[in-house]
């Protein structure tokens, strides 16, 4: 189930009137039956304006895809944000991004797929956005006939926009 899908035109325009959040809100509730946590809510202001930002490029077609928290099927994953088009030789491709808040995060010796980060009110291990990424793209490839038919180019990252280098 995709909570939010439409054109890249049409998500700048929502992000623009600063709509993008409430459409999202009212669609989980619609789709899904549930309320919004305050702290849900206010990380898709936040990171949506951020994507905003990366997609006002001229070389990102307006009629690509855009996908918010996309449920994976028979699974509690929800994929943050995609981009879906077409490439100059007309293969399939979509971007998987992990949108994170986090400002700093630790490397966990010895466990490649985790990392130490604040979040939840205390310093925690976590997967790692990219390894989360990595794994959304797997799994899509794995049970997701079309995109296996169609020969779907799957293209995971992780944006932490908050996140400072020092």
């Amino acid at each position: 189930m995709i909570i939010y899908s439409g054109s890249k035109a049409d998500f700048m325009v929502q992000v623009e009137e600063d709509t993008i959040a409430y459409t999202i809100r009212d669609n989980i509730l619609e789709k899904m039956h549930r309320k919004t946590p305050d702290a849900e809510f206010r990380s898709w202001v936040n990171s949506l304006e951020y994507m905003y930002k990366v997609l006002n490029d001229d070389g990102i077609p307006r009629n690509s895809g855009i996908a918010i928290e996309y449920n994976l099927p028979n699974t509690a994953k929800r994929v943050d944000f995609l981009v879906s088009g077409y490439d100059a030789k007309r293969s399939a491709n979509v971007v998987i991004i992990e949108l994170k808040q986090w400002e700093k995060l630790n490397k966990v010796e010895g466990l490649d797929a985790l990392v130490e980060t604040f979040t939840g009110g205390r310093e925690r291990r976590v997967v790692h956005p990219s390894y989360q990424a990595w794994s959304y793209a797997e799994m899509i490839r794995d049970y997701n006939e079309y995109a296996q038919i169609a020969g779907v180019n799957l293209w995971p990252c992780a944006y932490l926009h908050n996140y400072m280098r020092v």
